[in-house]
């Protein structure tokens, strides 16, 4: 039965990995937008599929070798703190929404990702269930050669930054 589920996920989830990581059918990606489009071509399955034991752990699940590849040295701390409050408190802990997506249970069409301006990458899509788009906007900075997230700034009014949620005591 999970083979079925997972040859009818497969299409919508071959689409948006292809959409993210074919170079011959895509706008070329600035330096500084490639560690964004690696974190959605890695961990976007998220937003696509229902069972995740067709594709490992989510991007909150990681170790901390793993989140050091896109993310700054004091944002992957944050991140594993929290990780380790969840299991510890078996619950919640900072973070109740899905980083990616801005969302409980992601659900995306049309995502883009582009540039906004020097060290921010504007990242957008629409919810397909009501119509609204979401833009989401990663600040990104050169550490020894590297380009790493430093923060995720997501529109709601007011401003929700990833670190200050994940640095709210």
């Amino acid at each position: 039965m999970w083979f079925t589920d997972g040859i009818k996920m497969a299409g919508p989830v071959l689409s948006f990995l292809l959409c993210c990581a074919s170079p011959a059918y895509a706008a070329p990606v600035s330096a500084e937008a490639q560690v964004v489009a690696h974190l959605y071509k890695d961990f976007g399955w998220q937003a696509f599929a229902t069972q995740s034991e067709l594709f490992g752990e989510s991007l909150e699940q990681q170790r901390k070798d793993v989140l050091a590849r896109f993310f700054s040295a004091q944002l992957v701390e944050l991140l594993v703190r929290d990780a380790e409050c969840e299991a510890r408190e078996k619950g919640l802990c900072r973070l109740d929404f899905d980083i990616l997506f801005d969302s409980q249970d992601p659900v995306v069409t049309d995502l883009k990702i582009q540039m906004l301006a020097p060290g921010k990458v504007l990242v957008d899509f629409t919810n397909p269930v009501n119509g609204e788009r979401t833009a989401i906007r990663f600040v990104v900075t050169n550490t020894s050669g590297q380009w790493r997230i430093v923060d995720v700034l997501y529109g709601q009014k007011p401003e929700r930054s990833l670190k200050q949620t994940l640095l709210k005591r």
